[in-house]
């Protein structure tokens, strides 16, 4: 009898003390049961199979281990060489991703300050459940390495550019509510793209959208 009470109470101490522990440490839950599913694995399978993303780098929809009921988005990405002006490049991709049922949703100009991507086009597309994709097209003003000429336009001349391509399918989890546009947003008016339209064109949190954490599952 005094045997069990002793392991009673060295079993109740370290159970505080995991507690504690864990109090301090913020410790994470852990990943629920269904932190992939079938659903999932068919979203990453459509961005695997789609021949205008061409992606070479791919992650299925999953819990974000480390975070408090974080899911993760499923990805791909992809990368090219192409020569053009920005305006050519872009209009070329969007047309090989329009074959494939992507939608131009938005897109937005950077700052301006020669780092970065001279401009961002925001796509959509239905997958075969019906969610809807977002994807993303950034286009690097030069690859040559040669010394821009003083005076001109990067952007209005035909350069080798890297291209670089990302789509998100939004995880199981993700309520998110996008809806694939009848028509394509007009991007070429674009001030970064040598027109009066302004630096933006669409809405701005397509992507905060599809990687975000549906409240309800918190």
């Amino acid at each position: 009898m005094t045997v069990r009470s002793s392991r009673g109470r060295a079993v109740g101490a370290l159970v505080v003390g995991a507690l504690a522990a864990c109090s301090l440490a913020a410790c994470t839950p852990s990943a629920p049961d269904d932190q992939t599913t079938g659903v999932d694995v068919q979203r990453y399978q459509d961005l695997a199979a789609d021949p205008w993303l061409a992606a070479t780098s791919l992650t299925v929809g999953r819990y974000a281990f480390g975070t408090n009921r974080q899911f993760e988005p499923g990805t791909g990405r992809g990368t090219r060489t192409t020569t053009g002006t920005l305006a050519q490049v872009l209009a070329a991709e969007t047309t090989s991703a329009a074959r494939e049922g992507w939608v131009v949703a938005a897109a937005r100009c950077g700052d301006g300050s020669g780092s970065g991507w001279p401009v961002t086009i925001e796509l959509v597309r239905a997958l075969s459940d019906g969610a809807v994709a977002v994807g993303e097209v950034r286009v690097e003003q030069d690859q040559s390495g040669a010394q821009q000429p003083e005076g001109e336009d990067a952007a209005a001349r035909a350069l080798p550019r890297r291209v670089l391509v990302a789509a998100y399918a939004p995880h199981h989890t993700n309520r998110a509510n996008l809806d694939v546009p009848d028509e394509p947003v007009e991007f070429d008016a674009l001030e970064c793209l040598g027109g009066p339209g302004g630096a933006s064109v669409g809405p701005s949190d397509l992507l905060a959208q599809v990687q975000g954490v549906d409240e309800a599952t918190r």
